[in-house]
């Protein structure tokens, strides 16, 4: 005779299952921002569209602030970890490595299906519900990650010195907002995403030849 399994307790969803209900959460917090704007969307509704109890959110999220706070962390300025960098290891190689590596690896977290949609929407919303001082404190905090590195560099003469490391973080990744709302939008073709990727090749090459010192020829 079988034995019958324990009744699953009752509380937060195994692992598995909890992140796969979180993403669906944020999927459908997304999409209905994008429809009708972040106002005008509730927790109810959101439940509604994952098909779950909007007490069930709770255990995933605080509240509709915080999952908009969670879409934005993607895409908005990236960090380390996003970019799946070790910054010790980075800071060993040289700039012309790293840079481009750096810029690749952020249009890829820009590039997938759900941050181009929140960047659409961003566009239509302006800032979101917490104005410009969320995204001004998210450009801050990817200046303070990444500016050591420029850091260490501009201390082994592998960069120019007379550019603090926090503006040469900026004038690499401000431009680049330029090329990404232009084409990494929620409808972009393969056109817009190849020709995005060469406005930021471009970017980059620039960029080392006015930030790199030129090596003497030998």
């Amino acid at each position: 005779m079988a034995t019958p399994s324990a009744p699953r307790r009752r509380g937060r969803p195994p692992g598995s299952e909890g992140r796969d209900t979180k993403e669906a959460l944020l999927n459908a917090a997304l999409t209905l921002f994008a429809r009708q704007g972040f106002a005008a969307t509730t927790v109810r509704q959101i439940a509604t569209e994952v098909g779950v109890r909007d007490t069930a959110i709770y255990a995933h999220f605080p509240s509709k602030q915080a999952m908009y706070d969670a879409l934005f962390a993607e895409a908005g300025p990236p960090s380390w970890q996003q970019l799946g960098l070790d910054p010790h290891e980075v800071a060993e190689r040289s700039p012309a490595e790293v840079v481009p590596e750096l810029v690749h690896r952020a249009l890829q977290q820009w590039s997938t299906p759900r941050a181009r949609l929140f960047g659409s929407f961003l566009l239509r919303e302006g800032a979101g519900p917490n104005g410009m001082g969320r995204v001004y404190a998210g450009i801050e905090a990817t200046l303070g990650h990444v500016a050591g590195l420029f850091a260490h560099w501009q201390e082994r003469g592998l960069i120019r010195t007379d550019v603090t490391p926090r503006q040469l973080v900026w004038e690499l990744f401000g431009p680049l907002q330029v090329p990404r709302f232009l084409f990494l939008h929620a409808d972009a073709t393969d056109a817009e995403l190849a020709t995005c990727r060469r406005w930021a090749n471009d970017h980059v090459a620039f960029y080392l030849t006015c930030t790199t010192p030129e090596r003497p020829r030998t």
